[in-house]
């Protein structure tokens, strides 16, 4: 097949012609396999016990002693405010996340 350049209709489209196609589709596809092939791990986050099930806030804190769930809850909800807050302001996500882990050590 002839590497003829293929004119466009429209003006100011860009020359096209079937090499620069597959070279396009060549280095869209390697890029894709590329980022499925290396996933981006968050590696500060902390890991989670592969036998944690899902259980609400709620349930977690009746198993404490009634003044510390009484603490705890005052708190959480402090810091969901907190964040709350610091969204409606458009503050970025690192931010919220280092106020959060600072706040609960």
């Amino acid at each position: 097949m002839p590497n003829t350049t293929v004119r466009a209709a429209a003006k100011g489209m860009p020359d096209v012609n079937r090499r620069r196609l597959l070279l396009g589709f060549a280095a869209a596809s390697t890029a894709a396999a590329a980022a499925a092939a290396f996933p981006i791990i968050d590696v500060t986050a902390a890991p989670i016990p592969a036998t944690r099930t899902k259980t609400s806030l709620d349930a977690m804190l009746l198993d404490l002693p009634p003044e510390e769930a009484h603490r705890l809850r005052i708190e959480i909800l402090a810091i969901i405010a907190a964040v709350k807050e610091m969204c409606a302001r458009g503050d970025d996500f690192q931010t919220i996340r280092d106020f959060v882990r600072t706040r609960c050590q």
